[in-house]
C-alpha cells in the first residue's frame, strides 16, 4: 500500500528546500528507497528518490531544472 511522506531531512536539489513530499510503498520517515517519487511544494520539480544503502537523495528530472 502506497503512503504519502514528508521527511523534513530530504532537500530539494533545485531549489534547496526541505518541504518535500515522497510517495513510496516500502519506505518511511527515516528510510526511502530508490525509485519512490517526490515532488518538491516549494518549486513544483518532480523526480525520483535515489539510495545507495546509507543515504537517500531527491534527483528531479532534467526537464525540472531551473524551474
Amino acid at each position: 500500500m502506497k503512503k504519502t511522506l514528508h521527511p523534513t531531512w530530504l532537500t530539494c536539489e533545485n531549489c534547496g528546500s526541505d518541504k518535500l513530499e515522497v510517495i513510496t510503498e516500502k519506505g518511511n520517515e527515516e528510510w526511502l528507497y530508490s525509485g519512490d517519487f517526490a515532488k518538491c511544494l516549494n518549486c513544483s520539480a518532480v523526480g525520483s528518490i535515489e539510495a545507495d544503502g546509507e543515504s537517500a537523495w531527491f534527483e528531479a528530472n532534467e526537464e525540472n531544472h531551473n524551474v
